[in-house]
């Protein structure tokens, strides 16, 4: 059952978002709900007063871009865009506008209408969003630790493309003198095969691996303690190798010296933001040396802290287990730890720390201490904890997708939204978009990954609209806008936000329906559903035009119901009605698919025949005209029998529509007054009337 149209005009005047129409090609505003004075700061009478107000209050430096979008929506039918406005008290709103250009039966431009709504605190939090991300992908650019990536090949080598500003000064090796290259190429033999081996082992193993090493290198020969992390693709193979190293120098001349040396080192090391430690050989890690920054990170001097067992006092409670776990491993024989956890510094606040301990042994193999280092990291992590915070309170949810050259695709990041969009948690989409891709409805799945395969050849902004099938059982519309960037390695990494508009298309549907309704109800007559007088004209002018530029055969046949107003007076107005009706229904059953039957007012009707020769639009009206006289017509009580009388004219190329009525009109009135219930046409040559 259809709404009643006062609910969808108190809809629109209700929701939150500014609905306009502005008439085509005045430009004068027809309709703006009450949201606009929210909105603008404005009063709906303002813009209906001045047309050219809107444009006014749209912020300088985009009036020309909105100016210019009105020649796009008159080109292409649709528009999306983004600008500023304006409000009295000068106050910037942020606005974003879908605009639709609608048409009439002929293609004519009527209005262009739209919705338009504030997305100032979007456009805020989306800036303050791209400001985080950038700083997460500046990380690696800014870390201190040496960073180098290398690619897997098939044939088992391994070919170095990246290392980070880091690594470039530490190893005096550029980016572009690494890239392509491949240990053999780097390093005398010896070292290329030791260092080729620890590769083969991670590939292996498929876990990350920890060794130390000694290079030499163009910025000399260096201790290096370094941590390699495979990177596997979607079927489980080792495509490439995250290097994070660390220059040990110090911590292996330290153990070359003697002690005498330490305080040396330790001056050297006051100015970094590593506290280095060595303790001894048991799980409580009672240091018996500590360097001097440890007061400057943790607040302690180095004697409270000096041969007592002081950290697992210190650790927060929450991360002890975990932490005594991997401490026990070392001590295992499994090799470097890499501890996360948080520190209580002297005052009493706990800061997040990155600790590795090393167990060293003698030459015999017996532990003689555990050397370490701590650094504090509680900046980029509360700045992580931050960005997760964000995307929690956000309504869809934010994330990194990368795309492979190879076509595979997975999310760097996602919010814990993503289990209210697409019903997989972050770790799921980590992995794979298998779980992404499988729930949207399978009549957009071809458009939207045609939208990414576009965004990612062009790297031009994505921007999609379709539905998703929630595992839990229900359906809804996204809205997902992401901005791309090509990777070294080929990939295209896309930083992007997904929104539940469900309700948003929901209205937009409804009133597609409701105007498609409006459009309906101004061409049929509402009594017999026929086209009404209105619509049949138009189709009579554009079959006209047809006629005159092709030189087809059609025709037009003018009929009534001969003495309606007796059945009228007898048996009342109800009754003429259902003969109306049935005039019409019997035309459908009688007549072809393409011919069209209209009302053009009371008992008088029209038959439009195209493609039909004279002959054989007489030969149409004949076999009407039967089917008529055959028909009854039940109403209440009584059995109506009815004949009808038509008139027959051939559409000419020099014809108007007035022309053409006016000869089927007086071709019809010869049938009504040489004895009705028969067929009358123009005469072929003379003009007259002639009797079929």
């Amino acid at each position: 059952m259809l709404l009643p149209d006062d609910f969808f005009a108190s809809l629109v005047e209700r929701v939150d978002d500014v609905i306009w129409a502005v008439s085509y090609p005045h430009f004068q505003l027809e309709y703006l709900n009450p949201a606009a004075v929210a909105v603008f700061g404005r009063p709906t009478q303002a813009f209906m007063d001045d047309s050219r107000l809107w444009l006014t209050i749209v912020h300088p430096d985009d009036r020309d871009d909105v100016a210019a979008s009105h020649d796009r929506l008159l080109q292409l039918g649709t528009v999306e865009r983004r600008y500023r406005i304006l409000r009295p008290d000068g106050e910037q709103v942020w606005i974003h506008d879908r605009a639709w250009l609608m048409r009439g039966q002929r293609g004519e431009p009527l209005r262009l209408c739209g919705v338009a709504r504030d997305v100032t605190r979007e456009m805020a939090e989306q800036e303050q969003l791209n400001s985080t991300l950038k700083l997460h992908r500046r990380f690696i650019e800014s870390a201190t630790d040496p960073i180098f990536l290398a690619r897997v090949e098939p044939d088992d080598t391994f070919v170095f493309h990246y290392n980070n500003p880091a690594h470039r000064q530490l190893t005096g090796i550029s980016l572009e003198a690494l890239r392509s290259q491949t240990p053999d190429t780097l390093l005398e033999a010896s070292q290329a095969a030791t260092v080729k081996a620890h590769y083969r082992e991670c590939v292996r193993l498929k876990r990350p691996i920890q060794y130390e090493e000694r290079l030499d290198l163009p910025a000399g020969a260096r201790d290096w303690q370094t941590l390699l992390v495979p990177v596997e693709d979607a079927a489980g193979n080792v495509i490439e190798l995250v290097g994070i190293a660390r220059d040990i120098t110090p911590l292996k001349e330290a153990e070359r010296k003697s002690r005498d040396a330490f305080e040396a080192l330790d001056q050297l090391l006051q100015a970094s933001p590593v506290v280095i430690y060595e303790c001894l050989p048991t799980p409580d890690l009672i240091p018996i040396s500590i360097s001097s920054s440890v007061e400057r990170l943790f607040g302690y001097v180095r004697d409270e802290l000096l041969n007592r067992p002081i950290w697992q006092d210190m650790i927060h409670p929450d991360d002890m287990v975990q932490s005594l776990a991997k401490v026990h491993a070392l001590f295992a024989g499994e090799g470097p730890i890499q501890l996360n956890y948080r520190l209580r510094h002297r005052d009493g606040h706990y800061l997040q720390v990155q600790s590795e301990k090393r167990l060293v042994l003698d030459t015999g193999g017996h532990p003689i201490k555990v050397v370490g280092a701590i650094l504090d990291v509680t900046g980029t992590y509360r700045l992580s904890q931050r960005l997760e915070k964000l995307g929690q309170q956000l309504p869809g949810f934010i994330y990194q997708y990368l795309l492979t050259p190879s076509g595979e695709g997975r999310f760097l990041y996602a919010s814990s939204s993503s289990m209210v969009i697409y019903g997989a948690t972050p770790d799921e989409l980590a992995q794979s978009d298998t779980a992404a891709f499988g729930v949207i409805h399978p009549d957009d799945r071809y458009s939207v990954k045609t939208a990414i395969e576009t965004s990612a050849e062009n790297l031009s902004h994505w921007h999609c609209e379709y539905r998703i099938r929630h595992p839990q059982g229900h359906e809804l519309w996204v809205e997902g806008l992401a901005t791309p960037e090509r990777l070294e390695d080929g990939s295209v990494m896309w930083h992007g936000y997904i929104a539940d508009v469900s309700e948003r298309k929901r209205l937009q549907l409804e009133l597609e329906e409701s105007e498609a309704r409006f459009r309906r109800l101004a061409s049929v007559d509402m009594l017999t559903g026929a086209p009404n007088r209105r619509h049949f004209m138009h189709r009579l002018d554009a079959e006209l035009t047809r006629v005159k530029r092709h030189g087809v055969d059609s025709c037009l046949v003018m009929f009534d119901a001969d003495h309606f107003k007796r059945i009228n007076d007898t048996f009342g107005h109800a009754a003429g009605d259902d003969v109306l009706k049935a005039l019409v229904s019997t035309g459908r059953e009688a007549l072809r698919a393409h011919d069209m039957l209209g009302r053009l007012g009371g008992e008088e009707f029209a038959i439009l025949l195209p493609d039909t020769s004279f002959e054989g639009a007489v030969t149409l009206a004949e076999r009407y005209r039967q089917a008529v006289a055959d028909l009854q017509v039940d109403t209440g009580d009584a059995r109506i029998r009815l004949t009808v009388s038509l008139g027959v004219a051939a559409l000419r190329t020099n014809d108007s529509s007035d022309s053409a009525m006016e000869r089927a009109d007086k071709a019809l009135y010869a049938a009504k007054t040489s004895g009705r219930d028969r067929v009358c046409r123009e005469g072929e040559e003379t003009g007259d009337v002639t009797i079929g």
